[in-house]
């Protein structure tokens, strides 16, 4: 979560420095921070299955 948020924050600042130069922003600048918030998504959804699987399967054995 503390990565996440950090890779964010970064990204956020590179984004405003982007767009405050004289070049446009195009789709090319935004594309590897999508990947990676869909990377960090993906990571917390197998996190969470796992979690719950392992939650599941000690309320049956108890």
């Amino acid at each position: 979560m503390i990565l996440s948020g950090a890779q964010s924050g970064l990204a956020g600042m590179h984004m405003l420095s982007k767009a405050a130069g004289a070049a446009p922003v195009s789709t090319a600048d935004v594309a590897p921070y999508a990947a990676f918030g869909a990377f960090y998504f993906l990571v917390s959804a197998v996190s969470l299955t796992i979690s719950d699987a392992r939650r599941r399967s000690k309320a049956v054995t108890a």
